[in-house]
């Protein structure tokens, strides 16, 4: 019975809900409306920039608040349907209930209730009709209804997302009033974790930053020596240009017929606010964001804020592309990349939520001891003795082991540091000694200079020979902001 009359109780809770929904946006539109105003007093290119970013947000909270609210009445209403149903049948119920005892009262003759058998049934059947007819229409309603709200969902959803990417377009310029020059590098990493996914795709030769460098990957047909990685991570940097982040994406098959996949990852190619410093570029290009996802925002944000829930939009590229290329999860990967793309590889290589199984990770040039690589995967980690990079995150991969020593004078603390097995750390002489950060740190002589390394008798703890094999396709994905 209760099931055929409906709860509107439920539905009524319901209701409530998107009325508190409408509520939150309304009050998130006031401090909306109370932070724009602190701005009245302010001028300048990134104020600006943040008024129109207030404005866009604005219209987004007053849509959703406008959907909230429409979903409550709706929901209120439905209630009401639901309780008007409840009630008619009922009474219809009752007034049955009632005709039928008069059916039961003592009378001599029997005939007489002939009529009122008649009534009765006439009035059952009335019942039955009625109470029909109205569940079809409540049902009715309230399946239109349902899909009102299947629909609201997603577009609420969406404006959500549309609203998180203006947040994260807004995040730098709010920051740097807050903190200056500084606050400016925190809030472009922070924001970078807040912009959309970006869109990706296979990358088309024609649209290659170095067309000569793609034809070279693509003729790449084995891997016989860790040296190929570091080969392979200068070309995906210039197969990227300053147009785009490319990465590769390899299926190798070994001798015994196993494969794994490669991942070549490019390094910073947008240096954000310090691109007129370090990348060359016309100062007055300072704050524009170029098309790469690889720049500095990105390296703020894997260095200094990762965490397993907000990702860069670097990282959910390569994510993205991995789904692309048709690699299933649980597959075997080999994570490579030089200077920035050593540190993404460094943390997908850690990632314990990944769908994938790291068997590898290669870097040259890159700071990534703060990433938790479990001790199952070896590592290569390939460093110029004077090259700054790799220094950036101030910890080499060695454990300090602390004891007593007796010496001569008596007790005293020694220390003593061991390279944990699965990592092979590579520190290789400058080139040529020079130490100009644009030898030191490049990913050609790095791959020269470890081709060196290996040809003069140098060794590695890890068999590496898990790398060779056949490269059998090829997948470059492209992406671009």
């Amino acid at each position: 019975m209760d099931e055929l009359q409906g709860d509107p109780s439920a539905i009524a809770m319901r209701s409530s809900q998107w009325r508190t929904v409408e509520s939150s946006v309304s009050e998130l539109t006031l401090d909306l409306a109370s932070a724009a105003r602190a701005l009245e007093d302010l001028d300048g290119r990134t104020v600006r920039a943040l008024r129109q970013r207030y404005r866009d947000v604005s219209r987004v909270l007053t849509d959703v608040q406008d959907w909230a609210g429409a979903a409550a009445s709706a929901l209120a209403l439905a209630s009401t349907l639901v309780t008007a149903c409840r009630d008619t049948i009922c009474g219809l119920l009752n007034a049955l209930a009632r005709l039928s005892d008069s059916l039961v009262s003592f009378t001599v003759n029997p005939f007489d209730k002939v009529q009122a058998v008649r009534e009765f049934a006439q009035s059952a059947w009335d019942v039955v009709l009625v109470a029909r007819d109205l569940i079809v229409q409540l049902l009715t309603s309230l399946g239109q209804l349902g899909r009102l709200l299947t629909e609201l969902g997603p577009i609420v959803e969406d404006r959500l997302a549309f609203m998180q990417d203006l947040l994260g377009r807004a995040v730098p310029g709010i920051a740097t009033l807050v903190g200056g020059p500084t606050g400016y590098l925190l809030g472009t990493g922070f924001g970078d974790m807040l912009l959309a996914d970006p869109s990706v795709g296979e990358l088309d030769p024609a649209a290659a930053g170095d067309e000569q460098a793609y034809e070279e990957l693509m003729k790449r047909g084995s891997i016989s020596s860790p040296t190929d990685l570091l080969v392979v991570n200068g070309l995906i940097d210039r197969i990227s240009g300053a147009r785009q982040t490319a990465v590769s994406i390899s299926t190798v098959r070994r001798p015994d017929g196993s494969t794994y996949t490669l991942v070549n990852l490019p390094s910073t190619l947008d240096w954000g606010i310090l691109k007129g410093i370090l990348g060359g570029d016309p100062l007055g290009d300072s704050l524009k964001d170029y098309a790469p996802l690889n720049d500095l925002d990105s390296n703020i944000a894997l260095v200094l804020m990762d965490n397993p829930v907000l990702r860069t939009q670097y990282e959910r590229a390569v994510q993205k592309m991995m789904a692309d290329a048709g690699v299933p999860p649980g597959s075997d990967v080999v994570w490579s990349g030089f200077s920035q793309g050593g540190i993404m590889a460094g943390n997908l290589g850690a990632d314990s939520s990944s769908p994938y199984n790291t068997i590898g990770v290669v870097t040259n040039g890159s700071p990534t001891e703060q990433y938790d690589i479990p001790s199952r995967v070896p590592v290569l980690q390939v460093e110029h003795v004077s090259d700054p990079v790799p220094k950036l995150d101030g910890r080499a991969p060695v454990d300090w082991s602390i004891g007593t020593v007796d010496g001569p004078l008596g007790p005293s603390i020694g220390v003593t540091a061991t390279v944990p097995d699965n990592i092979d750390w590579v520190v290789l002489s400058d080139p040529n000694g020079s130490i100009d950060p644009g030898k030191t740190h490049n990913a050609d002589t790095y791959a020269a200079g470890f081709e060196t390394y290996l040809a003069n008798g140098g060794r590695l703890k890890n068999d590496w020979a898990l790398l060779n094999g056949t490269v059998e396709e090829v997948y470059v994905g492209r992406s671009g902001e």
